[in-house]
Protein backbone atom coordinates (compact mmCIF):
# COMPACT_ATOMS: atom_id res chain seq x y z
CA UNK A 1 0.00 0.00 0.00
CA UNK A 2 1.45 3.24 -0.89
CA UNK A 3 2.55 6.38 2.17
CA UNK A 4 -0.98 7.60 0.92
CA UNK A 5 -3.98 7.54 3.12
CA UNK A 6 -6.46 4.90 1.94
CA UNK A 7 -9.73 5.83 1.39
CA UNK A 8 -11.86 3.11 2.67
CA UNK A 9 -11.69 1.75 6.01
CA UNK A 10 -11.61 -2.09 5.65
CA UNK A 11 -14.46 -3.89 7.47
CA UNK A 12 -15.88 -0.43 9.04
CA UNK A 13 -19.63 -1.34 7.90
CA UNK A 14 -19.40 -4.53 9.89
CA UNK A 15 -20.17 -3.00 13.22
CA UNK A 16 -21.92 -0.03 12.89
CA UNK A 17 -25.26 0.66 13.71
CA UNK A 18 -26.49 1.38 10.16
CA UNK A 19 -27.58 5.09 10.43
CA UNK A 20 -25.36 6.94 7.70
CA UNK A 21 -27.29 10.19 8.07
CA UNK A 22 -25.39 10.71 11.33
CA UNK A 23 -22.22 9.12 10.56
CA UNK A 24 -19.16 10.67 10.01
CA UNK A 25 -17.07 8.17 8.15
CA UNK A 26 -19.69 7.86 5.31
CA UNK A 27 -16.65 9.21 2.96
CA UNK A 28 -14.78 5.93 3.90
CA UNK A 29 -17.26 3.39 3.86
CA UNK A 30 -17.45 1.27 1.14
CA UNK A 31 -21.00 0.56 1.63
CA UNK A 32 -21.88 3.57 1.74
CA UNK A 33 -20.14 3.99 -1.61
CA UNK A 34 -21.54 1.01 -3.37
CA UNK A 35 -25.40 2.23 -1.87
CA UNK A 36 -25.24 5.26 -3.91
CA UNK A 37 -23.96 3.56 -6.98
CA UNK A 38 -26.89 1.10 -6.55
CA UNK A 39 -29.48 3.93 -5.61
CA UNK A 40 -28.34 5.65 -9.07
CA UNK A 41 -28.53 2.43 -10.99
CA UNK A 42 -32.02 1.84 -9.46
CA UNK A 43 -33.22 5.22 -10.52
CA UNK A 44 -32.18 4.84 -13.71
CA UNK A 45 -29.56 7.31 -13.79
CA UNK A 46 -26.53 7.17 -16.43
CA UNK A 47 -23.37 6.14 -15.54
CA UNK A 48 -21.35 9.69 -14.59
CA UNK A 49 -19.05 10.39 -17.77
CA UNK A 50 -17.59 13.79 -16.86
CA UNK A 51 -13.73 12.69 -15.94
CA UNK A 52 -13.40 16.02 -13.84
CA UNK A 53 -15.98 14.67 -11.10
CA UNK A 54 -15.00 12.80 -8.56
CA UNK A 55 -18.35 9.88 -8.73
CA UNK A 56 -16.71 9.15 -12.23
CA UNK A 57 -13.55 8.16 -10.35
CA UNK A 58 -14.68 6.33 -7.48
CA UNK A 59 -17.53 4.60 -9.96
CA UNK A 60 -14.22 3.13 -11.79
CA UNK A 61 -12.77 1.99 -8.75
CA UNK A 62 -15.07 -0.06 -7.67
CA UNK A 63 -15.47 -1.95 -11.06
CA UNK A 64 -11.90 -2.62 -10.93
CA UNK A 65 -12.32 -4.05 -7.56
CA UNK A 66 -15.20 -6.63 -8.52
CA UNK A 67 -12.88 -7.52 -11.57
CA UNK A 68 -10.07 -7.74 -9.59
CA UNK A 69 -11.71 -10.30 -6.75
CA UNK A 70 -13.79 -12.15 -9.61
CA UNK A 71 -9.94 -12.96 -11.22
CA UNK A 72 -8.21 -13.39 -7.91
CA UNK A 73 -10.34 -16.76 -7.21
CA UNK A 74 -9.74 -19.96 -8.81
CA UNK A 75 -13.51 -21.20 -9.22
CA UNK A 76 -12.72 -24.35 -11.26
CA UNK A 77 -15.65 -26.52 -12.62
CA UNK A 78 -16.56 -27.54 -8.78
CA UNK A 79 -17.94 -24.59 -8.48
CA UNK A 80 -20.70 -24.06 -10.65
CA UNK A 81 -21.51 -27.89 -10.35
CA UNK A 82 -24.69 -28.88 -9.32
CA UNK A 83 -23.35 -30.95 -6.39
CA UNK A 84 -23.03 -27.49 -5.06
CA UNK A 85 -26.25 -26.53 -4.39
CA UNK A 86 -27.02 -29.79 -2.95
CA UNK A 87 -28.51 -29.54 0.84
CA UNK A 88 -26.13 -31.02 3.65
CA UNK A 89 -29.28 -32.25 6.50
CA UNK A 90 -26.58 -32.43 8.99
CA UNK A 91 -25.42 -28.76 8.79
CA UNK A 92 -29.06 -28.07 8.17
CA UNK A 93 -30.24 -29.36 11.43
CA UNK A 94 -27.31 -27.86 13.38
CA UNK A 95 -28.28 -24.61 11.86
CA UNK A 96 -31.78 -24.61 13.09
CA UNK A 97 -31.14 -25.68 16.05
CA UNK A 98 -28.63 -22.86 16.81
CA UNK A 99 -31.33 -20.45 15.80
CA UNK A 100 -33.82 -22.52 18.09
CA UNK A 101 -31.57 -21.14 20.71
CA UNK A 102 -30.92 -17.99 20.14
CA UNK A 103 -34.52 -17.34 19.94
CA UNK A 104 -34.71 -18.89 23.08
CA UNK A 105 -31.61 -17.24 24.68
CA UNK A 106 -32.74 -15.20 27.58
CA UNK A 107 -30.84 -11.68 26.13
CA UNK A 108 -32.86 -12.24 22.65
CA UNK A 109 -36.13 -12.95 24.52
CA UNK A 110 -35.79 -9.76 26.56
CA UNK A 111 -34.57 -7.50 23.66
CA UNK A 112 -37.30 -8.94 21.62
CA UNK A 113 -39.59 -7.75 24.57
CA UNK A 114 -37.69 -4.22 24.60
CA UNK A 115 -38.77 -3.60 21.32
CA UNK A 116 -42.31 -5.06 21.62
CA UNK A 117 -42.93 -2.82 24.23
CA UNK A 118 -41.22 0.18 22.63
CA UNK A 119 -43.44 0.27 19.45
CA UNK A 120 -46.24 -0.15 21.98
CA UNK A 121 -44.69 3.50 23.93
CA UNK A 122 -44.37 5.04 20.46
CA UNK A 123 -48.14 4.74 20.27
CA UNK A 124 -49.58 5.40 23.62
CA UNK A 125 -47.39 8.66 24.05
CA UNK A 126 -48.78 10.29 20.94
CA UNK A 127 -50.86 12.25 23.42
CA UNK A 128 -48.61 13.60 25.95
CA UNK A 129 -45.89 14.05 23.26
CA UNK A 130 -48.45 16.37 21.42
CA UNK A 131 -49.32 18.10 24.59
CA UNK A 132 -46.04 18.90 25.46
CA UNK A 133 -45.57 20.00 21.78
CA UNK A 134 -48.48 22.29 22.19
CA UNK A 135 -46.94 23.66 25.34
CA UNK A 136 -44.06 24.69 23.64
CA UNK A 137 -45.90 26.30 20.54
CA UNK A 138 -48.19 28.92 23.59
CA UNK A 139 -45.02 29.59 24.97
CA UNK A 140 -44.42 33.04 25.01
CA UNK A 141 -41.31 34.16 26.56
CA UNK A 142 -39.82 37.62 26.35
CA UNK A 143 -37.18 38.72 23.91
CA UNK A 144 -33.35 37.23 24.65
CA UNK A 145 -34.87 34.79 26.55
CA UNK A 146 -32.65 31.90 27.84
CA UNK A 147 -34.84 29.30 27.19
CA UNK A 148 -34.46 28.24 23.43
CA UNK A 149 -37.81 26.78 22.61
CA UNK A 150 -36.50 25.97 18.87
CA UNK A 151 -33.58 23.97 20.47
CA UNK A 152 -35.84 22.26 22.69
CA UNK A 153 -38.37 21.16 19.81
CA UNK A 154 -35.56 19.81 18.09
CA UNK A 155 -34.17 18.29 21.17
CA UNK A 156 -37.31 16.26 22.05
CA UNK A 157 -36.75 15.25 17.94
CA UNK A 158 -33.62 13.60 18.68
CA UNK A 159 -34.95 11.69 21.34
CA UNK A 160 -37.49 10.04 19.53
CA UNK A 161 -35.39 9.45 16.15
CA UNK A 162 -33.16 7.77 19.21
CA UNK A 163 -35.47 5.48 20.82
CA UNK A 164 -37.02 4.66 17.47
CA UNK A 165 -33.65 3.73 15.66
CA UNK A 166 -32.27 1.60 17.99
CA UNK A 167 -35.08 -0.27 19.49
CA UNK A 168 -35.30 -2.14 16.17
CA UNK A 169 -31.48 -2.53 16.35
CA UNK A 170 -30.83 -3.81 19.53
CA UNK A 171 -32.83 -6.99 19.22
CA UNK A 172 -30.51 -7.79 15.84
CA UNK A 173 -27.15 -6.76 17.08
CA UNK A 174 -27.51 -8.91 20.62
CA UNK A 175 -28.76 -11.99 18.37
CA UNK A 176 -26.14 -12.03 16.21
CA UNK A 177 -23.61 -11.55 19.36
CA UNK A 178 -25.53 -14.74 20.77
CA UNK A 179 -25.59 -16.60 17.66
CA UNK A 180 -21.74 -16.13 17.90
CA UNK A 181 -21.65 -17.68 21.25
CA UNK A 182 -23.54 -20.55 20.44
CA UNK A 183 -22.33 -21.77 17.55
CA UNK A 184 -19.68 -24.54 17.96
CA UNK A 185 -16.67 -26.17 16.47
CA UNK A 186 -15.07 -28.81 17.47
CA UNK A 187 -11.36 -27.63 18.45
CA UNK A 188 -8.12 -29.87 17.09
CA UNK A 189 -7.51 -28.48 13.49
CA UNK A 190 -5.99 -25.21 12.64
CA UNK A 191 -9.08 -24.01 10.39
CA UNK A 192 -11.45 -24.93 13.88
CA UNK A 193 -9.29 -23.18 16.00
CA UNK A 194 -9.76 -19.79 13.10
CA UNK A 195 -13.09 -19.86 12.75
CA UNK A 196 -13.86 -20.26 16.46
CA UNK A 197 -11.92 -17.25 17.48
CA UNK A 198 -13.53 -15.10 14.36
CA UNK A 199 -16.78 -16.53 15.48
CA UNK A 200 -15.91 -14.88 19.35
CA UNK A 201 -15.09 -11.41 17.46
CA UNK A 202 -17.87 -11.11 15.65
CA UNK A 203 -19.78 -11.74 18.78
CA UNK A 204 -17.88 -9.16 20.66
CA UNK A 205 -18.05 -6.73 17.77
CA UNK A 206 -22.08 -7.00 17.56
CA UNK A 207 -22.12 -6.79 21.48
CA UNK A 208 -20.69 -3.77 21.44
CA UNK A 209 -22.51 -1.87 18.83
CA UNK A 210 -25.74 -3.18 20.90
CA UNK A 211 -24.03 -2.19 24.12
CA UNK A 212 -24.23 1.68 22.82
CA UNK A 213 -27.17 1.62 21.31
CA UNK A 214 -27.96 0.41 24.98
CA UNK A 215 -26.05 3.41 26.56
CA UNK A 216 -27.69 6.04 23.98
CA UNK A 217 -30.93 4.68 24.18
CA UNK A 218 -30.41 5.09 28.48
CA UNK A 219 -29.53 8.65 27.72
CA UNK A 220 -32.99 9.14 25.48
CA UNK A 221 -34.95 7.69 28.17
CA UNK A 222 -33.76 9.40 31.28
CA UNK A 223 -34.57 12.97 29.15
CA UNK A 224 -37.80 12.27 28.14
CA UNK A 225 -39.24 11.10 31.47
CA UNK A 226 -38.32 14.73 32.36
CA UNK A 227 -40.01 16.41 30.09
CA UNK A 228 -42.99 13.58 30.04
CA UNK A 229 -43.84 13.12 33.75
CA UNK A 230 -47.13 11.15 33.33
CA UNK A 231 -45.01 8.37 30.93
CA UNK A 232 -42.94 7.47 33.82
CA UNK A 233 -43.91 4.21 34.83
CA UNK A 234 -43.75 3.34 31.20
CA UNK A 235 -40.24 4.61 30.77
CA UNK A 236 -38.90 3.16 33.35
CA UNK A 237 -39.90 -0.16 32.76
CA UNK A 238 -38.14 0.23 29.42
CA UNK A 239 -35.17 1.41 31.38
CA UNK A 240 -35.30 -1.50 33.56
CA UNK A 241 -35.10 -3.61 30.79
CA UNK A 242 -31.93 -1.97 29.15
CA UNK A 243 -30.40 -2.34 32.41
CA UNK A 244 -30.96 -5.59 32.17
CA UNK A 245 -29.92 -6.51 28.97
CA UNK A 246 -26.83 -4.08 29.58
CA UNK A 247 -25.92 -6.40 32.20
CA UNK A 248 -26.62 -9.35 30.54
CA UNK A 249 -24.29 -8.27 27.81
CA UNK A 250 -21.33 -7.88 30.04
CA UNK A 251 -21.62 -11.16 31.68
CA UNK A 252 -22.23 -12.81 28.64
CA UNK A 253 -19.62 -10.68 26.42
CA UNK A 254 -16.72 -9.52 28.51
CA UNK A 255 -14.77 -8.62 25.64
CA UNK A 256 -17.12 -6.67 23.94
CA UNK A 257 -16.47 -3.19 25.53
CA UNK A 258 -12.93 -3.45 24.87
CA UNK A 259 -13.71 -4.37 21.13
CA UNK A 260 -12.07 -1.92 18.79
CA UNK A 261 -14.35 -0.96 15.80
CA UNK A 262 -12.57 -0.04 12.72
CA UNK A 263 -12.90 3.39 12.48
CA UNK A 264 -15.01 4.30 15.31
CA UNK A 265 -12.68 3.08 17.99
CA UNK A 266 -9.26 3.58 16.08
CA UNK A 267 -6.64 6.61 16.79
CA UNK A 268 -7.39 9.57 14.95
CA UNK A 269 -5.09 9.39 11.43
CA UNK A 270 -2.44 12.59 11.47
CA UNK A 271 -1.73 13.35 7.87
Amino acid sequence: MSSRKQRFIPGIYNYCDYWCERCAFTRRCRNFAMGRALDRQVRGEPPIQDAANAEFWNDLAEELRETALFRSHDFGTDFFSEDADEPDPAWEAREAARREAVERHALCRHAREYMRQVAAWLKSAEADLKAYARSLAESDPPPFAPDDLEEEARGVGELMEVVSWYHTLIPTKISRAVGGLLEREEAGSPAANILRESRRADANGSGKVALAAIERSIAAWLRLREILPAQESAILNLLALLDRLRRGLRAALPGAESFRRPGFDDEPERD
